[in-house]
């Protein structure tokens, strides 16, 4: 049995290069891991926003992500649907994740779902509807659970820092 080698990703400067040249805007320090997306032109991301491995992103429709947005692994955002009668039958709709915004692992987002400033969708939600600004959102269907316990913090002062002692993060 031969193994093979593990397989070498860019380090995150490399692939904020990338994502600059093929999203439509790209805000500094972007970070992220190895994710698969299409239609890059159609991807914005604001300054200080942080992708997890294994997170495929389907931009066909548009997709917006704030400042100091956290996706976890493996999420998956939708932005198109096929009709159930005629497949070449497409709807799109664009994905907005606000600023400050999370997205634990495992959470599918489908199309047309605006997730509010400072919102948490927790770890395997299905988001069919728009999540409230400061909400969590968990289940299938997702439906706000409660408020986000920010302790009276808001944006800067969540301190959203990705990486350990932000690693790749202006200061």
């Amino acid at each position: 049995m031969r193994l093979l080698p593990r397989p070498r990703t860019l380090p995150s400067p490399f692939r904020r290069i990338i994502a600059k040249r093929l999203f439509l805007q790209c805000g500094k320090n972007f970070c992220a891991e190895a994710i698969r997306f299409n239609f890059g032109q159609n991807i914005s991301a604001g300054n200080d926003v942080f992708i997890n491995a294994g997170t495929y992103i389907d931009a066909k429709g548009g997709v917006t992500l704030g400042d100091a947005v956290g996706i976890g692994e493996w999420v998956r955002i939708f932005t198109h649907t096929h009709s159930e009668s005629d497949h070449a039958e497409r709807t799109y709709a664009p994905v907005t994740i606000g600023d400050y915004a999370k997205v634990y692992s495992g959470a599918m987002i489908l199309p047309g779902v605006t997730i509010g400033e400072q919102a948490i969708v927790a770890g395997g939600a299905v988001v069919t509807k728009d999540v409230p600004p400061n909400t969590v959102a968990a289940g299938i269907p997702a439906q706000p659970i409660r408020q986000r316990r920010n302790e009276g913090r808001s944006r800067e002062q969540l301190n959203h820092i990705w990486l350990y002692n932000g690693a790749f993060q202006d200061e």
